[in-house]
C-alpha cells in the first residue's frame, strides 16, 4: 500500500513539472465530390455542398465537425489547455485557398467552439435570440494566398518536376510505374480515351468520390466496372504516391542526387508566420489535403500509419504534434498523435516515429535536427529553380 501511494505520488509529480505549452496541428478535409467529370457523372450531379466539382459533402462537414469534437475533448475538458470558449490569443487556423479546407476548418471550429454558455451575450456574439443563435460564435479561417504555397508540388517548382522525372531511373520506381501505365490502358480503353493515355490518373480518386454516390450508376452504365477493378486502382497508384512524397524503400540516389531527400526537403517547405503575435498561440492548426499530411508523416518516417489502399490519408485524418517543457530542468519535448480515419480516436505514436527511439516523450533536440536536413537551401524559392545536376 505504502509502495502504491509513493508511485502515485511520483505519478503526480512528473506530469505537474512536464507542462504542454503549444500545439501544432494538420489535418486533411473532409470528403468531397469529385475534381474532374467522368463519364457517366458530371459536375451538374454533384449537389452537394453548395454543388460543383472538389466540394466538401455535407458528410465531410460532419467528419471535420467530430474532429474538432475531439480536440476539444483533449485540449479543453481532459487537458485544460485551451478556454472553454475561442479565445482569439491561443488559436490561430489557417488553410489553402479552395472551398473544401476553408468549410473543413469551419465544421472543425464548429466541433472545437460549440455553442456553449461560455459564450457571453453582447460580448461574443450579438445578443438577438430571435436573429442568432445563442452562443454561436466564429472562429477566423485564415486563408493562403497565391505566395504562400502549402507544399512545393501544389506550386510551381521546376527542381520537382524533374525529380519526378529522374526518380524513373531508380530500379524500385519504373516497375511499379509500368503497372500504372498498363492499368491506364486498360482504363482508357473502356472510356475509349485514345490520347494521353499513359498519364491518365484522374479515374483511382474520381472513381472514389463516385462510388460514395452513384454507385449503382456505374454499375448500370459499366458492364466492366467491379469492385476488384475498383480496388486494383487505388492499390496501383499507391507506391507512386510514395514516390511523389519522397517515400522509398531502396536507395534513392541519382547520379549523387539523392532524390528522396530531395522531394522531402521541398514536400515539407510550409511557408509560416512567426510574429509576435503568433508567439503567444498555444494552438497553430492547418486545414490541408492529403499530400500534405502525407508528407509530414514521411518527413517523420511514420507513413505507414495511413493504412489506405490508395496510401494516402484518408477524409479527416491528422497529426497533432504537442510540445511541452520541463519547468525544472527546461528541458524541452514533443508529442506526435495521429488520427487515422473518420471513425477513429486521436492515438498517441510518439514511439513509433524512429527519431524518438522508442520514448513516450521525444527530445525536442530530435525534431530540430530532423527540421535542419529538411530546410530547403538557401530558401524554397531559389532551390526550386536550381538545376538539379
Amino acid at each position: 500500500m505504502k509502495l502504491y501511494v509513493l508511485f502515485a505520488l511520483l505519478a503526480g509529480y512528473c506530469s505537474a513539472k512536464i507542462k504542454l505549452e503549444f500545439v501544432q496541428g494538420l489535418w486533411r478535409h473532409g470528403e468531397r465530390s469529385a475534381l474532374v467529370d467522368l463519364y457517366p457523372i458530371y459536375e451538374d450531379d454533384w449537389v452537394y455542398g453548395g454543388g460543383g466539382l472538389g466540394e466538401l459533402t455535407g458528410k465531410g462537414m460532419g467528419e471535420m465537425n467530430e474532429l474538432g469534437r475531439l480536440f476539444r475533448k483533449r485540449y479543453v475538458n481532459e487537458l485544460h489547455f485551451l478556454q472553454p470558449k475561442y479565445v482569439s490569443r491561443e488559436v490561430y487556423i489557417r488553410s489553402t485557398d479552395l472551398n473544401r479546407t476553408i468549410i473543413s476548418a469551419n465544421s472543425l471550429a464548429y466541433g472545437f467552439f460549440p455553442p456553449s454558455l461560455y459564450d457571453v451575450p453582447d460580448v461574443d456574439y450579438p445578443f438577438k435570440p430571435f436573429k442568432w443563435q445563442p452562443g454561436l460564435t466564429f472562429v477566423p479561417i485564415h486563408v493562403d494566398g497565391p505566395d504562400q504555397c502549402a507544399a512545393a508540388q501544389n506550386c510551381p517548382c521546376p527542381r520537382y518536376d524533374i525529380l519526378q522525372s529522374e526518380m524513373l531511373k531508380l530500379p524500385e520506381v519504373l516497375p511499379k510505374f509500368q503497372q500504372v501505365v498498363l492499368l491506364n490502358r486498360q482504363v482508357a480503353a473502356y472510356y475509349n480515351k485514345t490520347s494521353g493515355v499513359d498519364t491518365f490518373y484522374e479515374y483511382p480518386d474520381t472513381w472514389k468520390c463516385q462510388r460514395a454516390y452513384f454507385n449503382t450508376t456505374l454499375y448500370q452504365k459499366f458492364p466492366w466496372y467491379n469492385e476488384q477493378l475498383y480496388r486494383q486502382s487505388q492499390l496501383v497508384y499507391a507506391p507512386v504516391k510514395g514516390f511523389l512524397e519522397g517515400n522509398f524503400a531502396d536507395s534513392s540516389v541519382v547520379n549523387g542526387v539523392d532524390i528522396g531527400h530531395e522531394m522531402r526537403v521541398l514536400n515539407c517547405s510550409a511557408q509560416s508566420n512567426c510574429s509576435s503575435y503568433l508567439k503567444k498561440l498555444k494552438f497553430y492548426g492547418y486545414s490541408f489535403h492529403d499530400n500534405n499530411v502525407y508528407a509530414a508523416l514521411v518527413a517523420l518516417g511514420i507513413p505507414q500509419l495511413t493504412n489506405t489502399d490508395d496510401g494516402w490519408p484518408a477524409y479527416a485524418s491528422g497529426i497533432l504534434l504537442e510540445f511541452y517543457r520541463d519547468t525544472e530542468t527546461n528541458d524541452n519535448f514533443f508529442k506526435v498523435l495521429y488520427r487515422e480515419s473518420d471513425d477513429t480516436e486521436i492515438v498517441d505514436v510518439t514511439n513509433q516515429v524512429p527519431i524518438c527511439n522508442g520514448t513516450s516523450l521525444c527530445p525536442l533536440s530530435a525534431l530540430q535536427t530532423l527540421a535542419q536536413t529538411l530546410k530547403p537551401l538557401p530558401d524554397i524559392t531559389t532551390l526550386c529553380n536550381s538545376p538539379v545536376f
